[in-house]
């Protein structure tokens, strides 16, 4: 008997331009498999840090016991105003591709992109363009744009941030300027038609190679929308704030706990670490971006392992754990989207 091969994440989310309820359902479970067996990495990489501490397991869950619950909750409720600022530079877009979607069923799909954080290059995210394909009728692969775009857009505003940190930070300029180039590579082909092609033709082969070639007009005709000064001018006017906000997670949580820190070093440490595990091209960042932390929380406000290695869990159950907990529950809500 001829065993059939397993269909890759990639070749469902590519090969079709429609997707049925049942079509869209598998895909989305499949996903979150992935995503579930990430954040339970996750949670490993939490457990070694507290382990390999200098006080030990029991030492860090004590801190984390005793910190100041009400300050710890600001650092949740400035992740959720990053989300909810990034959220109208998502809406823009949809305006400039000209897709009508009542703003409530827009912001239920854009939370249930945060379920997605935890697979690999976030491709989980494309997703959403079948649940907006589902609403609005537009075109499959017209609508990934906005996808990628506000990906990109994100991680501009961290290169935007740290530009403006190296000049308060001169130190960090040999760390943070390599990294900005790296995370900036791999988006070339996104925002340069050219290079999208010479990629597709001399790079990439097989079925990844065919599904571009198939819908690269239908995309770029979309992509070249978005791709001028006046999108990217205004994208920064989100993204900047929403990655402040987003790197104040790591003041309230070290004052929670009785730190004695900054904003503006707080801020270094959360882009530092972002970008650092950004780079390392893991999932989530997981391992890379938590090691980076706790290491520059305990050089930056002279605190022993075990209380930046507590700061660091928390850091990151706020930012990373709150996103992905937050959008797999809007994701079951947009399921309701499917079902007519």
């Amino acid at each position: 008997m001829i065993k059939r091969k397993k269909e890759r994440i990639w070749d469902r989310i590519a090969s079709k331009k429609k997707f049925s309820k049942k079509d869209y359902f598998n895909l989305t479970r499949a996903i979150m498999i992935i995503v579930a067996a990430l954040m339970v990495v996750s949670f490993a990489v939490f457990f070694a840090i507290a382990y390999f501490s200098n006080g030990g397991i029991d030492k860090v869950f004590t801190y984390m016991l005793t910190a100041n619950g009400i300050i710890y909750m600001l650092a949740f409720l400035f992740e959720f105003l990053s989300i909810f600022i990034r959220f109208f530079k998502w809406e823009y877009y949809m305006k400039v591709l000209g897709i009508d979607i009542p703003i409530f069923k827009n912001f239920m799909i854009y939370l249930s992109l945060y379920a997605m954080n935890l697979t690999p290059g976030k491709i989980g995210r494309v997703v959403s363009a079948y649940s907006i394909n589902k609403v609005s009728k537009h075109k499959l692969f017209g609508l990934l744009p906005i996808v990628s775009f506000d990906i990109f857009t994100d991680f501009l505003g961290y290169v935007l941030l740290s530009l403006i940190l190296v000049i308060i930070f001169p130190s960090y300029l040999p760390i943070l300027i390599p990294i900005d180039v790296i995370m900036l590579l791999p988006f070339s082909f996104i925002i340069s038609p050219w290079l999208f092609n010479i990629i597709k033709k001399k790079v990439f082969r097989g079925r990844f190679s065919e599904i571009f070639a198939f819908y690269g007009d239908e995309y770029f005709a979309a992509q070249s929308k978005l791709n001028n000064k006046k999108v990217y001018l205004i994208s920064a006017i989100f993204t900047l704030p929403a990655a402040v906000m987003t790197s104040l997670s790591v003041y309230f949580t070290t004052q929670a706990l009785g730190i004695h820190s900054d904003v503006l070093k707080s801020i270094l440490i959360y882009v530092v670490s972002a970008m650092v595990g950004i780079a390392s091209l893991i999932p989530g960042t997981i391992g890379s971006a938590d090691l980076t932390m706790t290491t520059l929380i305990a050089n930056n406000f002279n605190v022993v392992n075990t209380l930046s290695a507590a700061a660091t869990i928390m850091i990151r159950v706020s930012t990373l754990w709150f996103g992905v907990i937050l959008g797999t529950i809007f994701l079951f809500y947009t399921f309701r989207y499917w079902k007519k």
